[in-house]
């Protein structure tokens, strides 16, 4: 049974180098609902779910597997303190939520997200954000092999490629959680007793 009670959202790497135009790994796709995702994220929000961000940190050196596979990433995108690494502003974070920094796909590599999440007590995790097949996926599996409940988000997790998209959808339901989508998510919480907020401290 889903424990949306207990729940965070993970709203992963939506920076300035993924979504905005021009960004140095600019996923075009992702800017199609921007307006629908803000209101999700407002919406969880509401229903005290915590609420953290994940960006992503590339230095040459701290990611050199990167290097190989994204040449682009050589000279810029992703640099700590740069324009393209902050959150888009459609989206930016409130008080109140978290911000992860991560090196790697997954978010829970070399990070305090698990820490975080169990001092919150929190059973549920909701995949948003980008991209589906790389850094969503990769956090889900991880998020199931700590025995959370995974839930990906099928409309608010992105992709350039639209059947690596539904192919990551596939796998998930099939072996890591459940696959939902944003409207199926914000019902069930209408079936959850309100809580003021999962934040601690």
């Amino acid at each position: 049974m889903t424990r949306l009670s207990n729940a965070t959202l993970l709203v992963i790497d939506f920076q300035n180098d993924f979504v905005a135009p021009g960004g140095v790994v600019e996923i075009k796709e992702i800017r199609r609902n921007l307006g629908d995702y803000a209101k999700f994220i407002d919406t969880c929000r509401a229903a005290g779910v915590l609420v953290i961000y994940t960006r992503h940190n590339y230095t040459p050196e701290n990611n050199p597997i990167e290097k190989k596979l994204f040449p682009q990433l050589e000279n810029d995108g992703l640099r700590p303190g740069s324009t393209g690494w902050e959150i888009y502003d459609v989206i930016t974070p409130k008080g109140g939520d978290t911000i992860v920094d991560k090196t790697r796909y997954d978010a829970f590599f070399k990070t305090n997200l698990k820490e975080i999440l169990d001092d919150h007590d929190i059973k549920t995790v909701i995949i948003t954000g980008t991209m589906t097949d790389v850094c969503c996926e990769s956090t889900a599996r991880t998020a199931m092999h700590y025995d959370y409940d995974v839930i990906f988000c099928s409309d608010m997790t992105y992709c350039a490629d639209p059947v690596s998209h539904d192919n990551t959808l596939k796998v998930i339901s099939s072996h890591f959680g459940k696959v939902m989508s944003s409207n199926a998510i914000v019902k069930e919480f209408q079936n959850v007793t309100p809580k003021s907020s999962n934040r601690k401290g």
